[in-house]
């Protein structure tokens, strides 16, 4: 919450986008390298080990903790920073045209197909060393894996960086130093002062963006329980569904969200014949909104399927709040577990296909010297509202109240879907085409009023 936007806009600061990147995967996998080592020693000690005869062992599992707690630190801000080097920096300067092989869109979401696909299955290859090898070979098979990692990130990011021009050229970085004269020698008396200019600079940025809603309800998301989490999880637990059947449904939930990696880009394709017109089109020609040359073309079937997106989402989530109510009455039987699972399953769908389409808004029409920033930005606002998501499960803990954090839930995925769609009507003027409406309308009309004769011979 505190430092995401500091670590975007040093991003943005970077000439060299290999050297930004490799400091990030260096910090990124010492830091899981030494928790690993630490959490090693943990799950080895017993209360019966003395390690020093001052010093009681669990002193020292507190001390090691505490450790992995701060590593834990530098290891989430360094996944975010290198996650913001590629999506906001990396990617949008290699990617195609419109229409090319490995367009924006395309390279999105062949990304973001990896990465879901990876979440998929290390778990699971974790797991299974877990419960064949033991827990202190889990932890040591993690700690080699991230440290082997390290070569082929850098190898795979040198190689593109070597190959990409536009990659290789370094970035203009003077947009971005005008602002610094503003500060006076007193400003400057102390760092904590300066920070916090640049955050409230950073915060304006991200607040007067004209993607700002498309943002910050794709953050307001994470509000939500109405997900495969840990809180979610605990309260099937609690009202008697196994793990086996969890963990069954998490993995179907995990290929459907893999799915939306395909559906994306031939939606945007099939969405984006309706272009050069509304509000948006208007704005842009007059230069009131500035979109990157990749993404024209692409705009209106990124926000048509964006809109596509959240209401699949919302839609599948209310017999999923059904379920949800009778299971904490105490009502858990076949049917409302398989109705769960299934909705639940099917929403995920419409949120990844939210989420890529967000990201490529939000890469093409910010600042391309802010990009960084604005991503910062909208990470310490996802973090804030997962910190309320965790305040109000600890609030409302019991699982016979988990039905109302399902519903606050379900309210925040309303207000989210109806914040986008408030943005998307401003942009395009409109959110139905209505004439194509009311064509189709006559058209079944006329269709009901022939008679069969007539229908059975055409």
């Amino acid at each position: 919450m505190c430092f995401s936007s500091a670590v975007g806009r040093w991003i943005d600061r970077s000439p060299n986008r290999l050297s930004t990147l490799s400091t990030t995967i260096f910090t990124n996998r010492f830091s899981v390298v030494t928790a690993c080592i630490l959490w090693y020693f943990i799950v080895s000690f017993h209360s019966s080990d003395v390690y020093d005869e001052w010093i009681p062992v669990s002193t020292v599992k507190n001390i090691m903790f505490g450790t992995i707690l701060i590593l834990g630190i530098f290891e989430t801000l360094s996944a975010a920073g290198n996650t913001m080097s590629m999506e906001r920096d990396w990617i949008v300067v290699a990617a195609s045209h419109d229409g090319q092989p490995y367009d924006l869109t395309t390279l999105n979401a062949t990304m973001r197909r990896i990465d879901l696909t990876c979440k998929l299955m290390s778990p699971i290859f974790i797991s299974f060393i877990i419960s064949v090898c033991g827990t202190q070979v889990g932890v040591l098979t993690v700690a080699v894996m991230s440290a082997c990692s390290v070569g082929v990130e850098y190898f795979c990011a040198k190689r593109v960086w070597n190959n990409n021009p536009r990659i290789h050229d370094f970035k203009q970085i003077i947009q971005l130093q005008h602002n610094e004269d503003h500060y006076d020698s007193g400003q400057r008396s102390g760092r904590l002062k300066h920070f916090m200019l640049d955050f409230a600079r950073d915060f304006r940025l991200y607040t007067t963006s004209v993607v700002f809603i498309p943002s910050v309800s794709l953050a307001l998301l994470h509000l939500s329980a109405l997900a495969y989490s840990a809180s979610l999880i605990t309260f099937l637990l609690n009202v008697g569904i196994s793990l086996n059947t969890i963990t069954i449904a998490r993995t179907l939930g995990s290929i459907v969200e893999v799915s939306s990696t395909i559906v994306t880009p031939i939606g945007v394709d099939r969405l984006s014949k309706a272009k050069h017109h509304g509000l948006l089109y208007e704005q842009i020609s007059s230069g009131f909104v500035e979109v990157d040359t990749s993404m024209q073309g692409s705009e209106v079937g990124l926000f048509r399927l964006g809109l596509w997106g959240l209401s699949w989402q919302s839609i599948n989530l209310i017999p999923v709040i059904v379920s949800l109510w009778f299971m904490a009455t105490g009502t858990t039987d076949i049917i409302t577990s398989i109705t769960l699972f299934f909705f639940l399953s099917s929403s995920r769908l419409g949120l990844w296909i939210y989420d890529l389409t967000t990201q490529q808004l939000t890469q093409t029409m910010t600042d391309p010297s802010q990009r960084s920033a604005f991503a910062g930005m909208e990470n310490s606002f996802v973090a804030m509202f997962e910190l309320v998501q965790n305040i109000v499960i600890i609030v409302l803990s019991r699982p016979q109240q988990f039905q109302w954090v399902a519903g606050m839930s379900f309210g925040t995925v309303l207000i989210s879907t109806i914040m986008y769609a408030a943005w998307v009507w401003r942009m395009r003027g409109h959110l139905v085409h209505w004439d194509t409406v009311l064509k189709g309308c006559e058209c079944v009309r006329m269709r009901l009023h022939v008679p069969r004769s007539l229908d059975a011979s055409a």
